[in-house]
This record gives structure tokens, C-alpha cells and sequence, in this order.
């Protein structure tokens, strides 16, 4: 489609509400047509694609933002621009959705024009979409996918809260499978725009923040906070939104297709953090429009100088956060006092493994004191578990033997920036930490706060690197409580190959795992990990034959959870990508059990068998 003529779509960051609103009636004149989109920068290459916009106004992706106060009536008045097409609306309707809101759309043939009244009472964070191919919100990847908006009904009286709106969206040239890799190209946007084009946010250390996140995507999104955790106080799927009786803390968290949630957090450590989609696929590198770029490494190359920091390093769903000082904080500029020593030092050494090569590496990890030798066992498809002392400061030494350069991101700790593993983005200016380089190292100082199961693993390169091995659990414990005959990581990873990925993934580290031994009447903790590139949607569930047993859930991500969230289910837990989830076992008879892994759609995947004696 030619893109003469069109105009130039505006990225939305959601902070300016469109229409007119006036003695508690709120009107909007809309209209759908079709403009440049420029999601990777003003200069780069566009698309002709359908957007909405008020009418009279430039285009916006997403759409204009319609926010009011609860208890407001609403007219919007929509025409169809786009030629040749029959468009589709949906979203436009009462909250509470009541009597016909239920059959939600309304079609509107080119040029035509429809007025639409409701009433917004119940508070929430809801959206409107569309659709000029027929696709269901599913399968919506095509040119008309960035038809979406943001409806957010306030508490009555309340003025709009201080918060941030974000709107996650794709772009492909197909609905494409389970496996993105079929879509030749693929762009990941929040708010119109891809990394690093995507909003940069500044806060004070200290401030409370408050986000609204809205996937209007077709795909699932873990989205994982660097450095801080999180609280969901909402959660809403587009026709209804409610409030959780007990926030939930987490760092990662999986959005489904059409999901919305509420959240607030309180950075405490000044410096620079991400905000992103845990899937790799998403967060990588694009050419324009999404082509995958020839010179990004693949299976048969090796990382080039092009890719070896945050902005060229990665792409999509990424958004920066800078947390400076409190304005009033006249200690800012003070001399830092210097952070305690270590009182214990590790050496993670990271080194190819004997017998593979570039087109199927692997490389291991070993860890030990410093100063000892470590030789990585051979054919050793992840990292063997670090085991660390809460409040225990730590330093690890991390020693890059392989023949790219790399980085080591601690998953879910709570560390200073500089420590966090994202190279030429993490820490505070002038001091930003480096990639590290082949036959060089990085000390990583930090004292986890609190107890629970996280992950350590790359952040560069991470579809090729996780898929070597670069990756494991990374486990903190009070001093003197661990006990390795009773505590078990189970660890979820994929394999080094694509098309292997597609059929099975690895259970701590191989595709047949050593059996855990358990005796009967004893208590034992589970430590659920999911690390894949590819698998956003596993479920775990344990079986002795074919009967589900039940388990007990007690961390999430590695916070605890509260006391009423901690009983007794049926062993079935999804797990995303990123995310980590900690159960206790009480096995009461002998016998043959197992943890099958299955897929979004239940097929097997692989299996841990459990022996009780």
C-alpha cells in the first residue's frame, strides 16, 4: 500500500485524555484510517496501516484515550476511513458490560458512521479494539493490529492518579504457530514504539509508582521487573476488572492475550532498571519492520561488536526506568559510605563444553571458592544450582571462558544497579557495567534480602546463550538451612536447537533427569524454574499413575506468600518464562510418581521421575 499522502502516526503514551468531557458526560468524535506507523523511530522505515484517531486530530497507536470518572455517560461517535474494508469494533460499551454490551461489536462499512452512548460506572482499566481483516483477538497480527485503546474508569471524585499507562502490541505478517520463528517478520511495540524508542521513565528513589499494563497483543507476556518486585492490585480481561483481595508480589508476571492489571511499586535503589517481556523472541533485535537481522548471531555464528549493549542488544518490549534522588534529599551528594567486604567469594567460571561446536554449543558453568580449579562436566546443558546465605554479602566473580561475550543477570534480587547484568545500560552514570568480554571477568557484589528461588542467567544474546547452558538456579537460604536431601530445584530450560525445542525441553539440564529419591512421611521443597526461550505457558503437574497429587504452595518468584494463599491444591502449576514458583511435597505412601512438563495445549514435554521409599 502506498504510504504518499497518509498521514504520520503519533506514538500514545497515554498521559492525555482525548474527547471533551463536560457535567459528567464525556464525547468523542472517532474515526479509523489509514496512516505511516514508525515504530522503530521517526527515521526509520514505515507501514501504511489502519489506526484510529480523533477525528481532526493526527493518528495515535494506540488509540486516542478515553478516561473518565465512574458514573460518567459516554457518546462516541465512530466513522470508518479505511477504504475497501469493513471494519469491526469492539470494547465501545456499559462497565459493567449489561444486556446487549455482552454481543459487544459493531460493523461499520467504508465511510459509514455510527454514534454509540453507554454508561462507565464500575473502576477499572479496560480497551477498546478493532479489526479490518476479520481476526479474532487471538489471531490479531496483521496490519490492523495496532487497533486498540485504553478505557480507564477512575474511583468517582478521585482525580486521575498519578500513573503510567502501557500498552503492549505485535506486528506480524501471519497469525504464525506456537513457534514465532514461522512469522518472517515480527515487531513488539508498548505504546506505538519499539526499544529503544520506547518511553524512558524517571522517577524518584522513594515515590510510590503506579502502572496500568494492557496487553492488546495476540501473544502471552511474562513481564519482569529488574531489581524491584511488584504488587498486582487488579486484574481485568477487557469486559470486567477486579480487585485482588490480596495484592500480589512478584518481579515476573504472565499477561494473556486481552489481560489488564493495576500495580504499584516503591524503588528504594537509585540507577537504571528494565521493565520487559521475559520471552527472548521479544526482546531481540529487529530490522525494519521486523526482519530478523542477517548479521544477529544464529545457530552456525557467533556474537558480532554490533550487539553487545542494551540499545543495539535488544529490541520490543523493553522499557528503561532511571531511579535519581528525592529532590529534598540534601544526603544525595554526600561521600557513599563504602560497602561492607565480602565475607564470601565464588568463582562462577563459564567455559565451552569438550566436544561441541559453534552450530551446537553448549557451554558450562562451574562454581567454586576462588583461587580453586573447576572443570565443567562434559556435555553439561545448564548451570549447576548457586546456593547463597540471605544478608550474607557475597562476591561473585564471573569468569568468561567462552569464546563470546556475555553477561549475568540475577534474576529476582534485590542488588544495587550496577550489579543487575544489563551491559552498557546497568548502574549510574559515568560507572555503567560492560559486556564481559572473552578471557575477561566481573566481580558482582551483593547481599540477597531475603530467602527464596531465583534465576541466574545471561543478558545478552539470550536465545542463543540461555540455549548453551548460560543459565540455573540461583537459591538463597538462612544460614545453616539448607538441606540439599530435601530440597529439590526443578529447573525447566530449552534444549540448544530450535526444532528440538519444539518437541521437548530439558529437566535440570537433560532430556532424561536423574530421579529424585524421597522417603515416604517426610516434607520436602520443590523450587518450580522456568528459563526457557520459547515456552511461556508450561504447566507442571505431579502424578503418581495417572492421578494428580496435591502439593503445597509457599513462594512465588521468591517472596513468600501470605498464610491464606498457602493451601493445599492439586498439583498443577503454570509457569512462564522467568517466572519461579517454590511447593512442598509430603509423599504419605512407596511408590513410582512423576513431575510431567506439558505444554499450553497439554502436550508432554518431558518428565522427572520421583522415587519414595
Amino acid at each position: 500500500m502506498a504510504q504518499s499522502g497518509f498521514d504520520r502516526v503519533r506514538p500514545n503514551d497515554n498521559r492525555a485524555r482525548a474527547g471533551i468531557f463536560s457535567s459528567g458526560v464525556f464525547a468523542l468524535r472517532l474515526e479509523a484510517r489509514i496512516a505511516r506507523w514508525h515504530p522503530q523511530g521517526d527515521d526509520a522505515p514505515g507501514a501504511a496501516i489502519p489506526v484510529f484517531a480523533e477525528i481532526g486530530k493526527p493518528a495515535q497507536v494506540p488509540g486516542p484515550l478515553i478516561r473518565v470518572p465512574g458514573g460518567t455517560n459516554v457518546i462516541v461517535t465512530v466513522r470508518n476511513l479505511v477504504p475497501n474494508a469493513v471494519l469491526t469494533i469492539h470494547g465501545l460499551h456499559s462497565r459493567p458490560a449489561v444486556g446487549a454490551a455482552f454481543n459487544d461489536s459493531i460493523q461499520l462499512a467504508p465511510g459509514a458512521v455510527q454514534t454509540l452512548r453507554f454508561r462507565l460506572d464500575r473502576p477499572g482499566t479496560y480497551y477498546y479494539w478493532g479489526t479490518t481483516t476479520g481476526q479474532s483477538f487471538d489471531k490479531r497480527t496483521r496490519e490492523d493490529a495496532q487497533l486498540s485503546g485504553v478505557i480507564v474508569v477512575d474511583e468517582p471524585g478521585e482525580r486521575s492518579a498519578r500513573d503510567r499507562i502501557f500498552v503492549i502490541g505485535m506486528w506480524a505478517d501471519s497469525a504464525g504457530t506456537e513457534f514465532t520463528r514461522y512469522r518472517q517478520r515480527e515487531l513488539y511495540v508498548i505504546n506505538g514504539r519499539s526499544w529503544p524508542h520506547t518511553d524512558r521513565l524517571v522517577y524518584e528513589k522513594g515515590e510510590t509508582v503506579r502502572w496500568r499494563v494492557v496487553n492488546a497483543s495476540a501473544d502471552p507476556h511474562p513481564m519482569h521487573l529488574h531489581g524491584f518486585y511488584y504488587r498486582v492490585h487488579r486484574r481485568g480481561n477487557g469486559m470486567t476488572d477486579t480487585a485482588l483481595a490480596r495484592s500480589e508480589l512478584v518481579n515476573t508476571d504472565r499477561m494473556v492475550p486481552g489481560a489488564t492489571m493495576s500495580l504499584s511499586w516503591v524503588p528504594d535503589r537509585l540507577g537504571n532498571w528494565l521493565f520487559h517481556c521475559h520471552i527472548p523472541e521479544h526482546i531481540e533485535p529487529r530490522g525494519p519492520l521486523g526482519y530478523r537481522l542477517p548479521s544477529l548471531p544464529t545457530q552456525k555464528g557467533m556474537t558480532t561488536t554490533a550487539h553487545t549493549n542494551a540499545v543495539t542488544g535488544m529490541g520490543g518490549l523493553v522499557t528503561a526506568i532511571e531511579i535519581k534522588p528525592a529532590e529534598d534529599d540534601t544526603t544525595a551528594k554526600l561521600p557513599q559510605a563504602p560497602a561492607p567486604e565480602p565475607t564470601r567469594r565464588l568463582r562462577l567460571l563459564m567455559q565451552p563444553n569438550a566436544g561441541t561446536t559453534p552450530a551446537t554449543p553448549y557451554y558450562g558453568i562451574s562454581i567454586d571458592s576462588l583461587g580453586l580449579s573447576a572443570e565443567v562436566e562434559r556435555g553439561q546443558r545448564i548451570g549447576p544450582p548457586l546456593v547463597l546465605n540471605r544478608a550474607e554479602m557475597t562476591s561473585i566473580m564471573v569468569v568468561n571462558r567462552t569464546p563470546e561475550p556475555t553477561s549475568v543477570h540475577w534474576h529476582g534480587i534485590e542488588l544495587a544497579s550496577y550489579f543487575d547484568g544489563v551491559p552498557g545500560f546497568s548502574g549510574i552514570k559515568p560507572q555503567i557495567a560492560l559486556p564481559i568480554a572473552p578471557n575477561d571477568s566481573f566481580e558482582v557484589r551483593f547481599a540477597p534480602p531475603r530467602a527464596g528461588t531465583f534465576i541466574y542467567h545471561t543478558h545478552m544474546n539470550e536465545i542463543r546463550q540461555q540455549r548453551a547452558g548460560l543459565a540455573g538456579a540461583l537459591i538463597v537460604v538462612d544460614k545453616g538451612k539448607w538441606d540439599p536431601t530435601k530440597d529439590f530445584p526443578v529447573l525447566i530450560s530449552s534444549p540448544s536447537d530450535s526444532v528440538e525445542e519444539e518437541r521437548a525441553v530439558l529437566i535440570n539440564g537433560g532430556f532424561a533427569p536423574q530421579a529424585l529419591e524421597l522417603r515416604r512421611g517426610t516434607g520436602y521443597r520443590l523450587r518450580l524454574i522456568n528459563i526457557t526461550t520459547g515456552r511461556p505457558g508450561i504447566r507442571l503437574e505431579l502424578k503418581q499413575d495417572s492421578t494428580l497429587l496435591t502439593w503445597r504452595p509457599v513462594a512465588k518468584d521468591g517472596a513468600d506468600l501470605p498464610v491464606p494463599a498457602r493451601g493445599v491444591r492439586l498439583a498443577r502449576q503454570p509457569l512462564s518464562i522467568g517466572e519461579t514458583m517454590d511447593v512442598e511435597f509430603f509423599p504419605t505412601r512407596v511408590g513410582e510418581y512423576v513431575i510431567e512438563v506439558r505444554s499450553t495445549f497439554g502436550t508432554l514435554l518431558g518428565t522427572l521421575p520421583i522415587r519414595v521409599n
